[in-house]
């Protein structure tokens, strides 16, 4: 055996397990990792291998890489505040250059350990593949980096520590957002992996194998996948256990490829080596056979599937290979990240190559360069080459170099260019590099100080949109000045009292407002009137005020701050909150409120001195509107003992209010009540005692535990069996035969017949009745029910109260809450007439609503009075400390409590008051208010005196460093307000400038401007939105609901522009707007509109095929089958054009769901995700049935359609027309062959319905299905277990043992746990020898392998068993599962005898000690 020197870490140990497996089985392969695991953790142990602090060494760089960041990033912020660069490109300056230095960072931690201490712990651990890899070691010895904040935007303050040196509190905080999104994330992901995992597993539960081979001869072309340039899957990989649907060759030679004796011919299983054999080759494209094709109807075929992936092996019949599907793409749905940040860009090293000076010297174009300047995303002024050409740098010592450029390089040097070494020359895309789409995204730009703007080289124009809105965008970009000064903002309605060029101090008047009232009235001062026994005046209506304690002492004892207050007024210590001025008021002062409880409520009671009683139905303090009830009279009158039917006789009604409150009497009368107790009941009819029509006593039980309250008749009402109420109608029931006709008594019904009237012959009644006709179980008759009466009066007996001035009063008004002849169902009884006060608030009063306030009597204690006002409040203005951009202000007030003032009059005056000393400046004139003023202090000046004259004039607008005369640089930018003349110490003239401070803000073009020129801005204003593109991060949504959004075959929001037809692409692009149009071979021209903010990402004459993107966004999989039909559909068979698109649509999801896990590093089989794409992709909807029984609109599996189709061709009947259908996971689902499966899937109640309707049935061919109903799946021992064992099929399975396979393949029965006896003396040629005399791996001869290693994959074949008569055992003679019975034991010989309890394990428990030879 060849002894290998090689370190074995994770990638070597993936190897050698799956060699081991693949020649031995489980059960030794499962011992060896044991074995190997014990010998990793005895030297482990032994070495002391562990994570110590020492171990964690910060490479002794990184202090000057920091160092070097920290300078670049001040020089940026220096040309930011000079106004060189936008604050877009400022950020993104700051991004790149810590994005590099974090990246540098890690190649020098990695470069350190591998130079100074190669058998560190965390080195070993991170690139064994252990534990850990470099992005977290680098968090660990170099720096966290560059964070994003919850909304994904990057944070530009990095994390400059790492957690060996430890977190700064500010790192620390910053750094808490990622690590609570990462565990919020994982939560989330966990339920949502889990549910996606739920409808995958009840779209592809019913796919079973089902047959060995369904004979197709489609298949699909496997390539590489490719991500750019950059190969995600190597073809080789791809391939591993499919079957070829067609012969492989080999692209060079033109022979079919060959490893070993396996040549790659149609149905030859792919094993590992000859898939190997095939990437090396070089073939591109291979043809496999694939679930997606596979015809076998509701399954898919052996052939079709290939190996199972669980142990190297064609699959076997029964295997429910859905589930297993579903299991592998939702189990790794929790390690997808959900979502990816947004950088805002993408990091030029990713996208372009850097060609660097690699000595110093000239640059050297050639003449024929075309070239068009353009700033790149750092704010450099660069250029792009228009054309292909050699760079040439000749070198100071004769040497020369060349650098290729190609088209649409970013050149940073100009011709004949000085260059030291390491400088950037240029930067070249990669080629093949997927363009990168971009989306517009703004950002805004905030003041940084107070002051004055002004525009400098910024040329506006106005856009109006669609809506009229206007917006002012920069045509050009420029500068925004701010010039410094103090900025006022004036409160709404103050009136300036300066003027532009004032001079004034501290404390000067700068604007003023009036608080007006405006209906007049009388003052009031006060804080709540309600229930202060100190607050008493009996002559006046209103209350007097005191001011014991006012709003400014509450406030300071609230906050504790009275001394800040800067209110200098005339009364300081009692400055009110509000003032209110009375409009009107009404007080009832004959009336008393007291307090009262009734029936455990405590109620407000007014007593009127006629010994009335009303009950108040407002709370005191609040406000009341017109037409309001305010109080209702206590009166037992109107009182009834039951329900009953009310009737009006002269009583006239209006409906005014609310219609809960009832009629309102306009005319006295009588009203009639003819009483009746009614029962709601609603429970079974079971429980009636009684019978429709009995006459009862009162007390009787007519229902169960109801019991009746009068005598009279029962009228009983139900419904479906249900006994809704019983009505019980007191009076007199007149049966009997009457000389009158029944027509006649029926006319009767509902009449109220007055004393002495003779209601029919012999029948004459003393008082007032109802006569109602009923008919009872002895026959029709007459019932007389009693009638009561209650007298209505005109006007109600309650006075009604009117105020001072007559704008408001309380009216009594009578109510009855029911209309005339209304049915009243009650057994307790009601009241039939309300009297109420009501408040009615005359037209001149202008507000409509008033105070109602309770005052305490001086006279008797305990007793309060009413008094309703309309108040106007006036709220006097308070400054919060706080806002210093509001100067100090002084409130007067200019009215006394109780004083009675005019419309119009002015109540109080606030004066605002500067803060410091300057000039006003900034005032505009004209129409329309002034919102702000400017000061100009002391401060905001810089005086810098100059021997000789200046340079500059009086209006130039300056930025910091600039020399305004011989030696002389001007500390801060700003604006020349001033230069003159001085007189210098010795006498000589002079001149001084006078700067105004300012700062520059660099506006690019486009970008949206909020502010005009002169105006006045705050600190924190939005001056303008900067507009600028960035890249968008691939789609972005990734991850788990990335992999929702396909399998759910869901719509994207803005999909991209698909080619319906194929040929040239024309491109017009025009100032606003971009033309596309393909021009197909036979001269047709189609058109593609764009949408709004897509980018065309096709060139001009480019040929473009059916389905490809002409725009940027994520492709619409339902667009791709459209257009895909749409285009074979002329040329092609529906059927054919179905699958075809089918086809394109499932290449397009299976790349895409692959797409999704390869970003993430997790390796799916493609054919897993085929059985799912399987699915989503098996029906058709019927768009016309022709003569067959298929109804538009139903969605039916394409090979059914076919199949009744070509009947239809033969018979010569129509067939049905259709169109592909994508479904998402979840409507496959609900739209299965079984009801059961989707019943217990979701909306069980629609599909169970649905299915009853149709009659459906349920063959119960899915797991899921026999589950629910309780019997054996169809799946593993039970596939076949319910179909005849005689038929044809298993017979046909018979015949195939002896004829199909070939070679035996050894592994299989070794991983098997035999449980026979004759089993025990079989033994492979080949028997692996491991007894503690022989340590080596032998052969059968006994040599010691020569060609063998762990690493490499060339084990020698094993030698194949024979029997006695020499010829060679197959898969034949071992039918699958049946050891029991059909093993002929005795027909074999076995050169070695091997006792398989004993030899091998006995040698493999020595194993351990000489393992390190192995290795």
């Amino acid at each position: 055996m060849i002894f290998y020197n090689r370190v074995i870490n994770k990638g070597q140990l993936k190897k050698l397990i799956s060699w081991s497996f693949n020649n031995y089985g489980t059960a030794i392969t499962a011992q060896m990792a044991n074995k190997l695991k014990d010998l990793g953790f005895r030297y482990a142990t032994k070495a002391g291998v562990s994570i110590s602090v020492d171990d964690l060494q910060v490479p002794p760089s990184k202090r000057q890489l920091l160092d070097e960041a920290e300078q670049e990033i001040r020089n940026t912020t220096e040309r930011y505040t000079k106004g060189k660069i936008t604050e877009v490109e400022r950020f993104q300056k700051v991004i790149d250059t810590w994005n590099s230095t974090s990246e540098n960072l890690k190649n020098e931690v990695v470069r350190n350990f591998r130079s100074t201490d190669p058998l560190n712990s965390v080195y070993m651990m991170a690139f064994s593949g252990a534990r850990g890899n470099i992005s977290q070691v680098r968090q660990l010895v170099g720096m966290r980096g560059l964070m994003a904040d919850p909304q994904g935007e990057i944070i530009d303050l990095p994390i400059k520590t790492n957690f060996r040196e430890g977190l700064t509190v500010t790192e620390y905080i910053i750094s808490s957002y990622g690590a609570r999104k990462g565990l919020v994330d994982t939560a989330l992901r966990t339920a949502d992996s889990g549910y996606l995992t739920r409808r995958l597993v009840d779209v592809s539960q019913d796919v079973i194998v089902r047959e060995a081979d369904c004979g197709t001869k489609r298949g699909v072309m496997v390539t590489s996948m490719k991500d750019g340039d950059r190969v995600l899957i190597p073809v080789k990989d791809r391939l591993l256990g499919r079957v070829l649907a067609d012969d492989v060759k080999d692209p060079k030679t033109g022979e079919i490829v060959t490893q070993g004796h396996i040549q790659a011919v149609k149905n030859q299983v792919l094993t590992e080596d000859l898939a190997k054999a095939i990437g090396k080759a070089g073939v591109e494209n291979v043809f496999v056979r694939s679930p997606l094709t596979c015809e076998s109807p509701r399954s898919v075929c052996q052939t079709c599937y290939g190996w199972s992936l669980a142990h190297g092996h064609m699959v076997d019949m029964g295997e429910a290979i859905g589930i297993i599907a579903a299991q592998s793409i939702g189990e790794p749905g929790t390690q997808l990240t959900m979502r990816t940040f947004h950088t805002g860009g993408v990091f030029t090293g990713e996208v372009a190559r850097q060609f660097v000076a690699s000595f110093g010297g000239v640059v050297k174009y050639p003449s024929n360069v075309r070239t068009r300047s353009f700033r790149t995303r750092h704010g450099d002024e660069a250029m792009i080459a228009e054309n292909n050409f050699d760079m040439i740098i000749l070198g100071v010592d004769g040497r020369k170099e060349t650098i290729p450029i190609a088209q649409g390089s970013i050149l940073m040097v100009q011709n004949n260019q000085q260059v030291s070494a390491g400088i950037v020359l240029a930067e070249v895309p990669k080629v093949g590099q997927v363009r990168k789409t971009t989306e517009k995204v703004t950002k805004e730009v905030a003041s940084d100080l107070a002051g004055e703007l002004k525009f400098a080289q910024l040329v506006q124009e106005e856009k109006v949109d669609k809506q009229g809105t206007t917006t002012r965008i920069a045509q050009r970009g420029g500068l925004i000045w701010i010039l410094e000064g103090e900025v006022y903002n004036l409160p709404p309605g103050a009136e300036a009292m300066v003027k532009n060029g004032t001079r004034i101090n501290i404390n000067s008047v700068l604007a003023e407002t009036k608080l007006v009232t405006e209906h007049g009235g009388v003052i009031r001062i006060s804080s709540s009137p309600l229930y202060s026994p100190e607050k008493q005046n009996e002559t006046n209506v209103l209350a007097q005020a005191t001011q014991e304690s006012t709003i400014d002492e509450l406030e300071a004892s609230m906050t504790g701050t009275s001394a800040q207050l800067p209110i200098n007024t005339e009364m300081p210590d009692n400055l009110p909150r509000e003032i209110e001025v009375i409009t009107a008021s009404v007080r009832l002062d004959q009336a008393k409120v007291r307090l009262e409880s009734i029936s455990n409520r405590e109620q407000y009671i007014i007593e009127t001195q006629n010994d009335q009683r009303f009950a108040l139905k407002v709370t005191p303090g609040s406000k009341v509107g017109n037409h309001e009830v305010i109080a209702e009279l206590l009166d037992e009158n109107y009182q009834t003992s039951t329900g009953g039917i009310i009737k009006y006789a002269g009583v006239e009604v209006l409906k005014r209010g609310k219609a809960k409150q009832g009629y309102e009497v306009v005319k006295g009368g009588t009203l009639l009540w003819i009483p009746e107790e009614c029962h709601e009941v609603n429970k079974d009819i079971s429980l009636l005692l009684v019978e429709d029509g009995q006459y009862v006593e009162a007390g009787t039980e007519i229902v169960k535990d109801i019991f009746c309250q009068s005598n009279g008749v029962t009228e009983v009402h139900q419904k479906n069996d249900i006994l809704r109420e019983v009505v019980i109608k007191p009076g007199k029931l007149h049966s009997g035969n009457y000389e009158i006709d029944l027509g006649d008594l029926t006319l009767m019904d509902g009449q109220i017949a007055t004393p002495g009237e003779e209601v029919i012959p012999g029948l004459v009644t003393s008082e007032l009745k109802y006569i109602e006709y009923i008919e009872t179980p002895e026959g029709p008759g007459l019932l007389l029910r009693p009638v009561t009466e209650f007298h209505v009066p005109d006007e109600p007996g309650v006075p009604s109260q009117k105020s001072i001035n007559s704008s408001i009063e309380l009216r009594a008004v009578q109510r009855i809450p029911f209309k005339d002849g209304e049915r009243v169902k009650s057994v307790e009884g009601i009241e039939l007439l309300r009297t109420q006060l009501v408040l009615e608030i005359g037209e001149e009063a202008p507000q409509l609503a008033a105070d109602i306030e309770l005052l305490p009597d001086l006279e008797e204690e305990g007793i309060m009075r009413l008094q309703l006002v309309i108040l106007e409040s006036l709220v006097i203005r308070r400054d919060v400390v706080a806002d210093t951009t509001q100067g100090s202000t002084s409130t007067r007030l200019l009215v006394k409590d109780g004083d009675v003032i005019e419309a119009g009059g002015v109540v109080s005056r606030t004066q605002i008051l500067s803060k410091k000393s300057g000039e006003v400046r900034g005032i505009r004139e004209g129409s329309e208010a002034i919102r702000r003023i400017l000061i100009v202090r002391e401060a905001d000046l810089v005086k810098i005196p100059v021997n000789t004259l200046p340079s500059v004039v009086e209006g130039d607008l300056l930025v910091a460093g600039t020399e305004i005369a011989p030696g002389i640089v001007i500390p801060r930018s700003g604006l020349v307000s001033k230069v003159e003349e001085t007189v210098l110490n010795d006498g000589s003239k002079g001149y001084q400038v006078i700067l105004r401070k300012g700062r520059p803000y660099r506006v690019s073009t486009g970008a949206v401007l909020l502010t005009m020129d002169g105006d006045l801005v705050q600190r924190g204003d939005i001056l303008v939105l900067l507009v600028f593109e960035r890249t968008k991060t691939g789609d972005i949504i990734q991850g788990l609901p990335r992999i929702e959004e396909l399998l759910e075959a869901r719509k994207p929001k803005e999909s991209c522009i698909l080619v319906k037809y194929p040929g040239q692409a024309q491109v017009n692009v025009n100032d606003d707007n971009v033309e596309v149009s393909v021009v197909s071979s036979d001269g047709t021209i189609t058109d593609y509109p764009l949408g709004h903010g897509q980018n065309v990402i096709v060139a001009d004459g480019q040929n473009v095929n059916v389905g490809e993107a002409l725009t940027d966004g994520p492709q619409n999989p339902h667009e791709i089958l459209e257009t895909f039909f749409n285009y074979y559909r002329e040329h092609e068979s529906a059927y054919e054009a179905c699958l075809r698109s089918f086809e394109a649509c499932q290449r397009f999801l299976v790349n895409q769901v692959q797409a999704v896990y390869q970003s993430q590093g997790i390796d799916i089989s493609d054919k897993h995700i085929e059985v799912i794409v399987r699915q989503m992709t098996a029906k058709v909807r019927i768009d016309d049935g022709g003569d067959t029984t298929m109804l538009p609109g139903e969605l039916i599996e394409l090979r059914q359609v076919e199949q009744v189709n070509e009947a239809m061709s033969i018979t010569g009947g129509a067939t049905a027309q259709y169109t592909p259908m994508l479904l998402g996971i979840t409507k496959a689902s609900l739209n299965t062959d079984s009801f059961i499966s989707a019943a217990s899937f979701q909306e069980t109640t629609r599909v169970l319905t649905e299915a009853a309707i149709e009659g459906k049935s349920d063959w119960l061919r899915g797991l899921k299905e026999n589950v629910i109903i309780g019997r054996l799946i169809p799946a593993g021992t039970g596939f076949n277990a319910y179909e005849d064992a005689l038929s044809a099929e298993i017979n046909r399975l018979e015949q195939n043992w002896d004829d199909d396979l070939d070679i035996f393949e050894e592994g299989d029965l070794q991983s098997v746990v035999l449980d026979d006896q004759t089993a025990r003396s079989l033994e492979f040629e080949n028997s692996l020898n491991l007894s503690s005399a022989n340590q080596n791996f032998v052969d059968s001869q006994g040599k010691p392998q020569s060609q063998s290693s762990f690493i490499d994959d060339s084990m020698s074949e094993f030698s194949p068993v024979k029997d006695k008569s020499g010829s060679v055992l197959d898969d034949s003679d071992f039918p699958p599962g049946n050891f029991d019975s059909d093993f002929p034991a005795d027909n074999y010989d076995l050169e070695h005898e091997i006792d398989l309890e004993d030899d091998v394990y006995d040698g493999y428990d020595d194993f351990d000690e000489n393992t390190p030879d192995l290795i």
